[in-house]
């Protein structure tokens, strides 16, 4: 099994996607952040489970609240590099 290593500027990422969704919602930004973290522990069992970009980084696209999570394997370990909200064009 990996082991999942988050940047601190992802921890601070997310700390701040929480406090953004509560000025509205609370429940709400705790479901996303939750959703978000779930998502990244699925790599723990299955790290090639997104889609390589380049240089062995890997990107979760999550369709349902609109994030990408990009992150790199190495050897045991999973880094989890950025995460950031992302529109659709179209």
């Amino acid at each position: 099994m990996f082991k999942i290593i988050y940047s601190d500027l992802v921890k601070q990422d997310l700390i701040e996607i929480s406090n953004f969704i509560s000025i509205d919602n609370p429940f709400y930004a705790t479901k996303v952040v939750g959703y978000l973290t779930r998502s990244i522990d699925i790599l723990k069992i299955y790290p090639l489970l997104w889609k390589e970009r380049r240089w062995w980084i890997r990107e979760i696209i999550d369709n349902k609240y609109k994030y990408r999570i990009f992150y790199k394997i190495n050897w045991k370990n999973i880094y989890i590099i950025s995460i950031f909200k992302y529109k659709n064009i179209f």
